[in-house]
């Protein structure tokens, strides 16, 4: 009967390699090929230990259709069959992907790879294998602002989600409340996207790993906000210019940061945003890469290494740099607006580490500096008159 069903069928096994390739040219499969994946416009099925299947090419335009058709080889008796990835690759006709696109198949892993027409998702697209699915790849698709809000929705739907990640997409702005999967712990978001709005990773409660987009260039104040308050430290990986951030943007959320910052992108080094981060009473960390030297003005740094903080900075490719590294740059002592935020973040007596050790911010604070000064010339004016008092 699947004979006739599918009458231009071939199969070939190719056993040392546990390889199986079919060709169905009723569900639009044009090619067969010994190596999986296979040519463009065909459908692999690899079974060495690892059960991939591969579509690869424009002629599979109607994904669900597809599914039907190979059940047949898998078992009868059972009503869904798991598998370990599906790969969606290089097809240009794909437009949308439906309610339940992938019929009564299950995959733990799902890569979607330079489908750059595909636009829509259903929010129920992935309905049929959201209970096992733990990992997403995206990378050049379609999906746009006009177009996220059910994109999202779809992706929001998968209750065991860990790690997402989505490039070359037309998305520019994240919108607030965006990721809603509780068990997300790996984030990557590429380009073009060039804004995060507030509370965009409010309800990630167990994210550890958010790496952002080298387009990003405006930030949001409350962009970092999570509703979890816990001890589990997120990494936020910056490779950018960071056109614009807000003041605040990373001292509302409720859990240890370590920022990576990437010098030699890094458009300006703000001490009216980055200090409120180190003296806040949670211990953050900064981890800067790179070579200070490649940035347009090396003295944005200089205010690191004159103060006392609670967290921690540390450049990675430098670990032996201190202030006297600067001095060939006769960087002034408020360099980089130090001077306006002063008064508006106290100092802590408490110093965990900075640069190597707490010995690169002993030099005193303004204020002390001030008092030191004045109290100075108040002995020496003492001294001045002291002898004419005793000759009266």
């Amino acid at each position: 009967m699947a004979q006739e069903q599918y009458r231009t069928s071939t199969y070939c096994t190719i056993f040392g390699a546990a390889l199986l390739c079919l060709l169905l040219f009723q569900s639009s499969v044009s090619h067969v090929s010994a190596r999986c994946p296979s040519r463009d416009d065909s459908f692999c099925l690899q079974v060495d230990g690892f059960d991939t299947i591969i579509l690869d090419g424009n002629k599979f335009a109607d994904i669900k259709k597809v599914f039907r058709n190979i059940k047949f080889l898998f078992d009868e008796e059972s009503e869904t069959t798991e598998l370990d990835q599906l790969m969606l690759i290089n097809n240009q006709n794909l437009k949308k992907l439906d309610r339940n696109a992938f019929g009564d198949f299950r995959f733990r892993r799902i890569v979607i790879r330079n489908c750059t027409n595909l636009e829509h998702f259903d929010p129920e697209a992935f309905n049929g294998t959201k209970q096992i699915i733990r990992a997403i790849k995206f990378d050049h698709i379609a999906v746009n602002d006009g177009t996220q809000e059910s994109f999202f929705d779809a992706l929001n739907s998968i209750e065991n989600l860990e790690e997402l990640e989505i490039y070359n997409h037309k998305i520019r702005k994240i919108r607030s409340y965006t990721f809603r999967q509780s068990l997300l712990a790996k984030l990557h978001l590429g380009g073009p996207l060039e804004e995060l709005d507030n509370n965009a990773f409010f309800y990630l409660y167990n994210v550890r790993i958010l790496h952002l987009s080298k387009s990003l260039n405006h930030v949001r104040q409350h962009a970092f906000d999570m509703k979890a308050e816990n001890n589990k430290s997120v990494d936020i990986y910056l490779d950018g210019k960071l056109g614009k951030l807000e003041r605040g943007v990373f001292t509302y959320t409720k859990r240890p940061l370590t920022i990576n910052l990437y010098l030699k992108k890094l458009a300006a080094f703000d001490a009216a945003i980055f200090r409120p981060i180190l003296a806040a009473p949670i211990a953050h960390e900064i981890i800067f890469h790179g070579n200070p030297k490649e940035m347009h003005n090396p003295c944005q740094l200089i205010w690191l290494f004159r103060h006392k903080f609670r967290g921690v900075f540390t450049f990675k490719d430098e670990p032996l740099i201190n202030e006297a590294y600067f001095d060939p740059w006769q960087c002034s002592y408020h360099s980089n607006t130090a001077e306006d935020i002063v008064e508006e973040v106290p100092e802590i007596e408490e110093v965990s580490r900075a640069g190597i050790d707490s010995t690169n911010n002993a030099a005193p604070s303004v204020k002390q500096s001030l008092l030191t000064t004045v109290a100075t010339h108040l002995i020496v004016d003492l001294l001045y008159i002291l002898p004419f008092v005793l000759v009266i």
